[in-house]
């Protein structure tokens, strides 16, 4: 009879269902770094796979301790969504539906570095992002023998306020040199600062 009754349990246990896996979410974005301004494009999958699922888009800023909500998606086939982020700083992502919550992604960003000629030996070089720069400095370089050789410091001292965060951070600057050399402007990582990664200048003419 004990038999019986145990053999009883154990078929009754292998009829029961399955007990569902717990929901996941994943997030990936691309690209991972961006010149300010630019976006990048996180996308993700809700395991469940079921469309029409609000996820709401976390981000948490440079400088931030803690995530705060940026935007709100709805998955589609498959349990997909995506969503055009725009970092003004390097700033960390991610998804979470109900109590639900993506691993998180990295984000990037480099300001904007522009040099400009504005006449015979005299240039200008500005850095655009969403923080001063007042008392950085770049790195002016021209091409020699194929080799990038910098040439001076130029500490940024001009603050133009542009559309919120937006800050321009210049300078106006005169150096003696050839016609027709291939120059750029550097902001070094130490210039850079935490919030942001270094970058170059496009290469133009002296």
């Amino acid at each position: 009879m004990k038999k019986l009754i145990s053999i009883a349990i154990l078929l009754a246990l292998c009829a029961a269902p399955a007990a569902a896996a717990p929901a996941t979410l994943t997030l990936k974005a691309s690209p991972t770094v961006v010149v300010y301004g630019g976006s990048t494009t996180l996308s993700g999958v809700l395991s469940t796979q079921k469309s029409g699922q609000r996820v709401d888009i976390q981000g948490q800023e440079c400088g931030q301790t803690a995530f705060k909500k940026v935007a709100t998606v709805t998955t589609t086939t498959g349990g997909a969504f995506t969503y055009a982020a725009k970092p003004t700083m390097k700033t960390s992502y991610q998804a979470k539906q109900k109590n639900v919550t993506s691993p998180a992604v990295s984000v990037g960003t480099t300001p904007v570095l522009s040099l400009k000629k504005l006449a015979k030996n005299k240039f200008s070089v500005s850095v655009t992002a969403a923080q001063t720069f007042v008392g950085k400095f770049t790195v002016f370089q021209r091409l020699r023998n194929s080799k990038w050789v910098s040439l001076k410091h130029v500490t940024l001292t001009t603050l133009t306020q542009g559309t919120k965060p937006t800050e321009t951070t210049a300078a106006t600057f005169r150096i003696k040199l050839p016609t027709k050399l291939k120059i750029r402007a550097v902001l070094p990582a130490a210039q850079a600062a935490t919030c942001y990664l270094p970058t170059k200048s496009k290469v133009i003419r002296s």
